[in-house]
């Protein structure tokens, strides 16, 4: 994908700068610390929480949603809390507790509990940070941050 250029001023994107991070922080209830934020893992913001703050946000400013894939993002409540998944954690709770156990009884020398027993079952999505909204919001239409340039102008 070619990179877009979007220009504005100082003024413009200081606004749009503050007008998101506070939307975003409204309805999150959680402080934005940089252009980076993740939606879901650093706000937690997952499932229909971070659908209706996205849908909010794409009524609120009127922007153009037509090329969002919600699930190349963040995975629906459905993959977050399956029964398989709940029934599986629960069968193998002893084999975690005995992992622990043995940690402690080592006093650390012996941890098995930072090895994985079996490979993530939760599909790999890329988030949407800060920034991604900011870009959203300045340019209208969907754009990942990484795809635009975002040139300052000078002056008013």
């Amino acid at each position: 994908m070619t990179e877009i250029l979007y220009h504005t001023n100082f003024k413009t994107l200081r606004s749009a700068y503050l007008e998101v991070k506070s939307f975003i922080e409204k309805e999150s209830a959680d402080e934005i610390t940089s252009l980076n934020t993740r939606i879901e893992n650093d706000l937690g913001m997952a499932g229909d929480d971070n659908y209706e703050l996205l849908e909010k946000f794409v009524v609120k400013y009127n922007l153009i949603a037509q090329d969002f894939d919600y699930s190349k993002h963040f995975l629906s409540e459905g993959e977050l809390f399956n029964s398989g998944t709940a029934l599986i954690t629960l069968l193998l709770l002893p084999i975690f507790l005995l992992r622990w156990i043995i940690k402690l009884v080592t006093f650390g020398k012996i941890d098995f509990t930072g090895k994985k027993l079996f490979p993530d079952a939760e599909r790999q999505t890329l988030d949407m940070t800060f920034g991604d909204m900011l870009v959203w919001y300045l340019t209208g239409t969907y754009n990942l941050r990484s795809n635009v340039k975002v040139v300052v102008r000078s002056g008013a």
